[in-house]
Protein backbone atom coordinates (compact mmCIF):
# COMPACT_ATOMS: atom_id res chain seq x y z
CA UNK A 1 0.00 0.00 0.00
CA UNK A 2 1.26 3.41 -0.93
CA UNK A 3 0.99 6.31 1.54
CA UNK A 4 0.00 8.44 -1.45
CA UNK A 5 -3.07 6.25 -2.03
CA UNK A 6 -6.41 7.82 -1.12
CA UNK A 7 -7.61 7.35 2.44
CA UNK A 8 -10.73 5.71 0.97
CA UNK A 9 -8.63 2.62 0.24
CA UNK A 10 -8.14 1.84 3.94
CA UNK A 11 -11.12 3.49 5.66
CA UNK A 12 -13.86 1.50 7.37
CA UNK A 13 -17.19 1.95 5.61
CA UNK A 14 -19.38 -0.31 7.75
CA UNK A 15 -20.30 2.44 10.21
CA UNK A 16 -22.72 2.78 13.06
CA UNK A 17 -23.74 6.38 13.66
CA UNK A 18 -26.00 8.32 15.97
CA UNK A 19 -27.81 11.62 15.79
CA UNK A 20 -27.23 14.50 18.21
CA UNK A 21 -30.78 14.26 19.59
CA UNK A 22 -30.68 10.49 20.15
CA UNK A 23 -30.71 9.23 23.73
CA UNK A 24 -27.37 7.81 24.82
CA UNK A 25 -29.03 4.38 24.90
CA UNK A 26 -28.26 4.31 21.15
CA UNK A 27 -24.55 4.53 21.96
CA UNK A 28 -24.90 1.81 24.57
CA UNK A 29 -26.39 -0.50 21.90
CA UNK A 30 -23.62 0.30 19.43
CA UNK A 31 -20.76 -0.19 21.88
CA UNK A 32 -22.22 -3.38 23.36
CA UNK A 33 -22.87 -5.12 20.04
CA UNK A 34 -19.92 -3.94 17.92
CA UNK A 35 -16.18 -3.75 18.25
CA UNK A 36 -16.18 -0.02 17.55
CA UNK A 37 -14.34 2.50 19.66
CA UNK A 38 -15.72 5.64 17.99
CA UNK A 39 -19.18 6.63 16.84
CA UNK A 40 -19.56 9.52 14.38
CA UNK A 41 -22.53 11.77 15.11
CA UNK A 42 -24.30 12.97 11.97
CA UNK A 43 -27.22 15.23 11.16
CA UNK A 44 -30.08 14.50 8.75
CA UNK A 45 -27.85 15.39 5.77
CA UNK A 46 -25.10 12.92 6.81
CA UNK A 47 -22.83 15.81 7.84
CA UNK A 48 -20.50 15.09 10.76
CA UNK A 49 -21.49 17.20 13.76
CA UNK A 50 -19.65 15.28 16.46
CA UNK A 51 -17.87 12.14 17.56
CA UNK A 52 -17.93 10.02 20.70
CA UNK A 53 -15.27 7.59 21.81
CA UNK A 54 -16.00 4.54 23.89
CA UNK A 55 -13.90 6.11 26.65
CA UNK A 56 -16.12 9.21 26.64
CA UNK A 57 -19.18 7.01 26.85
CA UNK A 58 -17.77 4.92 29.70
CA UNK A 59 -16.91 8.13 31.54
CA UNK A 60 -20.64 8.94 31.53
CA UNK A 61 -21.28 5.63 33.29
CA UNK A 62 -18.51 6.00 35.86
CA UNK A 63 -19.55 5.06 39.34
CA UNK A 64 -21.82 2.28 38.16
CA UNK A 65 -20.92 -1.33 38.69
CA UNK A 66 -22.16 -4.43 36.92
CA UNK A 67 -24.40 -5.41 39.84
CA UNK A 68 -28.03 -5.98 38.95
CA UNK A 69 -29.18 -3.26 41.38
CA UNK A 70 -27.27 -0.66 39.35
CA UNK A 71 -28.73 -1.64 35.98
CA UNK A 72 -31.95 0.29 36.60
CA UNK A 73 -30.05 3.47 37.50
CA UNK A 74 -27.68 3.02 34.55
CA UNK A 75 -30.59 2.59 32.15
CA UNK A 76 -32.33 5.68 33.55
CA UNK A 77 -29.13 7.70 33.21
CA UNK A 78 -28.71 6.64 29.59
CA UNK A 79 -32.29 7.61 28.74
CA UNK A 80 -31.82 10.98 30.44
CA UNK A 81 -28.84 12.15 28.38
CA UNK A 82 -28.84 13.16 24.74
CA UNK A 83 -25.87 12.35 22.51
CA UNK A 84 -25.21 16.08 21.97
CA UNK A 85 -24.51 16.47 25.69
CA UNK A 86 -21.46 14.20 25.63
CA UNK A 87 -20.21 14.37 22.02
CA UNK A 88 -17.12 16.28 20.94
CA UNK A 89 -18.45 18.83 18.49
CA UNK A 90 -15.16 20.17 17.17
CA UNK A 91 -14.46 17.35 14.74
CA UNK A 92 -11.62 17.24 12.26
CA UNK A 93 -12.50 15.34 9.08
CA UNK A 94 -10.58 14.31 5.99
CA UNK A 95 -11.73 14.09 2.37
CA UNK A 96 -11.89 10.55 0.99
CA UNK A 97 -9.50 11.40 -1.85
CA UNK A 98 -6.78 12.81 0.45
CA UNK A 99 -3.63 10.67 0.74
CA UNK A 100 -3.17 8.23 3.60
CA UNK A 101 -0.08 10.22 4.61
CA UNK A 102 -2.33 13.21 5.35
CA UNK A 103 -4.53 11.07 7.61
CA UNK A 104 -1.45 9.80 9.43
CA UNK A 105 -0.22 13.38 9.92
CA UNK A 106 -3.58 14.55 11.31
CA UNK A 107 -3.88 11.56 13.64
CA UNK A 108 -0.33 12.00 14.92
CA UNK A 109 -0.43 15.78 15.30
CA UNK A 110 -3.71 15.82 17.21
CA UNK A 111 -3.26 12.48 19.02
CA UNK A 112 -6.59 11.37 17.58
CA UNK A 113 -7.42 7.70 17.24
CA UNK A 114 -10.16 8.17 14.65
CA UNK A 115 -10.80 10.50 11.77
CA UNK A 116 -14.17 10.70 9.99
CA UNK A 117 -13.89 10.60 6.21
CA UNK A 118 -16.20 12.75 4.07
CA UNK A 119 -16.95 13.12 0.39
CA UNK A 120 -16.97 16.34 -1.68
CA UNK A 121 -20.45 17.17 -0.26
CA UNK A 122 -19.08 16.84 3.31
CA UNK A 123 -21.19 13.70 3.85
CA UNK A 124 -19.76 10.95 6.05
CA UNK A 125 -18.51 8.03 3.95
CA UNK A 126 -16.17 6.26 6.35
CA UNK A 127 -13.75 6.48 9.23
CA UNK A 128 -10.03 5.86 9.40
CA UNK A 129 -8.53 4.80 12.70
CA UNK A 130 -5.10 4.09 14.06
CA UNK A 131 -6.03 0.40 13.76
CA UNK A 132 -6.55 0.86 10.00
CA UNK A 133 -3.06 2.39 9.74
CA UNK A 134 -1.53 -0.43 11.80
CA UNK A 135 -3.29 -3.03 9.63
CA UNK A 136 -1.92 -1.32 6.52
CA UNK A 137 1.64 -1.37 7.91
CA UNK A 138 1.28 -5.04 8.88
CA UNK A 139 0.19 -5.86 5.33
CA UNK A 140 3.25 -4.05 3.96
CA UNK A 141 5.51 -6.00 6.30
CA UNK A 142 3.94 -9.29 5.17
CA UNK A 143 4.67 -8.58 1.49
Amino acid sequence: MDLKAPVSTIMTTDLKTAGPDDATTVLDEIFQHNRFHHVPIIDEEKKVVGIISKSDFLYLLRGYTVHETDRFRESAKLRGFKVREIMHDKVVTIQEDEPISQAVAILAENRFRALPVVNSKSELTGIVTTHDIIDMVNELEAE
